[in-house]
């Protein structure tokens, strides 16, 4: 029962953190007005995010070893309700800047540890688990627009919109101190002998940097794919919204699954999955975009929460590795998507879904050179 209720307070607090990562997309005019900023200007914040991604998650690494992780995890969710309420109040870029490198220090601190927690607490367990919870983060993600909408539904701001996310945000520390916290457990033997670990591990954290890249790459650049071969712009900004519905649905699909079917044999299935929508896309370039958003949010769905627990499966996790892991994502999320503007820009539109093929094949090569590292 108590493992049961400290799952829930995961998974609800994971809601929260998906949230704060999707609400930064659609309230951007929101913020540029608030500031009275340009658009261009206003896009700094997205850096300031991803290197509060970066940072929080090597203090987070180290922090979880030396502290209870509720703890932590309580702190963390504090300077996320505190960024929250204070976002409306910005008056100036720098101090707009300011409030999302700290809600991207936070968020990603809260991300690691819930990924964590989840680990030592369920331990071999886990792969079931740790889908869910990602499950949540993605559904948050697309909660946050609606949050924003019905903000001004009820003919306020969006500005109401974070103070809702902070007000449900504010359930989650007291959830947190009340629960015991799980606690990391050495393997009294490895999978991977220790000569090995290292180079393993590094082997891990390149399949995680290039699949981060590869969905981050779809989310971001997806609509503007679609802009661009003359599709509306409402039409457009939707198709993220399919991405994730379909990823969600995956997740959802795939915790069943995995009772059923080994790891190795769900992640190449994903992988080859993503593969085939990318060269579709690539061969086919008048598909529907929706039933591309559609095929490669399947695609994607489940590739992490699957490799976390991959990972989990043949060496210990503590603080310090999950930390490393969240770094390269912050990493992934860096690189290919600020890649592909100048690439589109260099070789016209048509070079998007050769950039989704190239990373959804390195991932396969990627995870291969890894399978063979631990067999």
């Amino acid at each position: 029962m108590k493992e049961l209720a400290r799952t829930a307070t995961y998974c609800s607090m994971f809601v929260a953190a998906g949230a704060v990562s999707g609400i930064l997309g659609p309230s951007l005019i929101y913020l540029a007005d608030l500031i009275h900023a340009s658009v261009a200007e206003i896009s700094v914040v997205f850096g300031a995010r991803a290197i509060g991604n970066i940072l929080g998650a090597l203090l987070a690494g180290r922090m979880f070893d030396r502290w209870q992780g509720h703890h932590y995890l309580i702190l963390m969710l504090a300077l996320v309700i505190v960024g929250l309420v204070l976002v409306p109040f910005s008056i100036n870029l720098p101090m707009l800047v300011a409030l999302f490198f700290l809600l991207g220090a936070a968020e990603v601190s809260v991300n690691a540890g819930g990924n964590m927690m989840m680990l030592w607490l369920h331990k071999e367990k886990v792969g079931s688990y740790v889908t869910v919870l990602h499950l949540c983060y993605s559904t948050g993600c697309m909660i946050a627009p609606l949050v924003l909408v019905f903000s001004e539904w009820m003919g306020q701001n969006y500005g109401v919109g974070y103070w809702l996310l902070a007000l449900y945000a504010l359930l989650l520390p007291f959830l947190l101190w009340r629960q015991p916290s799980p606690r990391f457990q050495a393997r009294e033997s490895e999978v991977v002998p220790e000569a090995r670990q290292k180079a393993t591990f590094l082997a891990f954290l390149t399949v995680i940097f290039v699949y981060v890249g590869f969905e981050i790459t779809i989310a971001g650049w997806i609509s503007t794919y679609g802009i661009l071969l003359g599709e509306g712009q409402n039409q457009a900004a939707v198709l993220v919204s399919w991405f994730y519905v379909s990823l969600s649905l995956g997740r959802l699909v795939s915790v069943p699954l995995l009772r059923w079917i080994p790891l190795q044999h769900g992640l190449y299935g994903l992988i080859f999955f993503s593969i085939i929508g990318s060269v579709l896309m690539f061969a086919f370039p008048d598909l529907s975009l929706v039933i591309v958003a559609l095929w490669l949010g399947l695609g994607c769905s489940a590739i992490f929460p699957m490799l976390f627990a991959y990972a989990s499966s043949i060496m210990s996790l503590n603080g310090k590795r999950t930390g490393l892991i969240f770094v390269c994502c912050g990493l992934g999320a860096l690189v290919a998507p600020s890649l592909t503007g100048p690439i589109i820009d260099a070789f016209s539109v048509s070079a998007f879904p050769v950039v989704l093929i190239v990373l959804a094949l390195l991932m396969w090569v990627s995870f291969r050179r890894l399978e063979k590292m631990t067999t």
